[in-house]
């Protein structure tokens, strides 16, 4: 199999190495994030804010993937999340769920599903868009000396984030609200 196809687009023909495809697609995912962060951002400002369920139980997280950052290409960056995934690549629920210092079940409540799905694939493709935001909180681990700082990060109030811990939001399904906020501490952008 060749290493080359055939670019056929409104640029003309030429030949693309599957490293220029994948540079392409990259970027066009990026575009592609942005639009859908720029509709995620309109429909917010249009509905009210969203509610934790009666019981307890968050909304559950959403089904697509928080948008690309340039965090994403920091080798350390990903490197400082990769005990959170197994095997094939996948995030695990079970590692998520131990990091954050939270029942398996509580996890699969944030994430819309149960306790008997999550425990029995951890690392379904299912899930990983949605334990994708998990993994970028994680990051901060970058920044702590170690998870049970990290924990305690988690449960403490924070200024920015209207005095609430970083789990409340989490319970209240206020994923990207708190992404951002990690990635702004991370890139010293000012919130």
């Amino acid at each position: 199999m060749s290493n080359t196809l055939t670019k056929t687009t409104k640029g003309g023909i030429g030949n693309l190495d599957l490293a220029d495809l994948r540079d392409l697609l990259v970027k066009e995912l990026h575009r592609l994030n942005e639009l859908v962060a720029q509709v995620e951002s309109a429909l917010g400002r249009a509905s009210s804010p969203a509610k934790a369920r009666p019981g307890g139980r968050a909304a559950p997280a959403p089904a697509t993937p928080a948008r690309i950052s340039s965090l994403d290409q920091v080798q350390g960056i990903l490197t400082a999340t990769a005990d959170l995934r197994v095997a094939n690549g996948n995030l695990s629920a079970d590692r998520v769920a131990k990091l954050y210092g939270v029942p398996l079940s509580q996890l699969a409540g944030w994430l819309g599903r149960t306790k008997q799905a999550v425990g029995k694939t951890p690392d379904a493709d299912s899930l990983q868009a949605a334990l994708g935001y998990f993994e970028r909180v994680a990051r901060l681990r970058l920044l702590t000396k170690g998870d049970a700082e990290f924990r305690k990060w988690l449960r403490t109030p924070h200024e920015l984030l209207d005095h609430a811990p970083p789990l409340e939001l989490m319970a209240k399904g206020e994923w990207q609200a708190l992404v951002d906020y990690v990635e702004n501490i991370l890139t010293g952008t000012p919130g």
